[in-house]
């Protein structure tokens, strides 16, 4: 028995796109495993900087949301989705901010040039819809997240191991860079779970 048997809604689909777009996801997912793994550490109680954990927590939520976005685009073109095994952090003692965000960096980097990738392939097999989705719904993002990264990296790369400083930098991120709905601190003091 042959199924599904619909006709495929591939459209100017070329398969090199779709392999290629597949292995974005999966360079999604490794970003949210890691960030996760970052936010874990970080929530310790030995560890205890709410900022950082509650910053990666929301990183790891915006990397799970971009997989999803081009998981659905790879259906949404009649394509097939090719889920690989996430690698994990070699290293889960995540040590200090610095090295974290070092880390985070160099994900966002690497993110980014898979997309220069994606792009690339839509291009060459003339592929305007997959080019302006990579384009136009990632790429300032991108840009803004390996911006923002580089900044962290600077400012914990200034300030050593000084305690105070780093607690300085933890709040301030935790205040100016998380959004509420992220923030550990809020949702530890919410009444039975309430978004108010």
């Amino acid at each position: 028995m042959k199924w599904p048997s619909g006709k495929p809604t591939n459209y100017k689909f070329h398969q090199e796109t779709e392999d290629i777009l597949n292995v974005q996801i999966n360079a999604e997912l490794k970003a949210f495993y890691y960030y996760l793994s970052m936010a874990a550490y970080f929530g310790r109680a030995d560890v205890a900087l709410p900022g950082c954990e509650s910053f990666f927590m929301q990183m790891h939520h915006e990397e799970h949301e971009h997989a999803l976005r081009f998981l659905n685009y790879v259906k949404m073109r009649g394509g097939r989705v090719n889920l690989c095994p996430i690698q994990s952090p070699l290293d889960q003692d995540w040590k200090c901010p610095l090295h974290a965000f070092k880390t985070a960096l160099d994900l966002e980097i690497e993110v980014t040039d898979k997309l220069v990738e994606v792009n690339a392939v839509a291009e060459k097999h003339g592929d305007l819809n997959a080019s302006d989705f990579i384009i136009t719904g990632f790429m300032e993002d991108q840009m803004k997240s390996i911006n923002e990264m580089a900044r962290f990296v600077a400012i914990l790369s200034g300030i050593g191991d000084q305690a105070l400083a780093r607690f300085i930098f933890d709040k301030d991120l935790l205040d100016y860079h998380v959004e509420p709905k992220f923030n550990i601190l809020r949702l530890k003091m919410r009444p039975n779970g309430s978004d108010k």
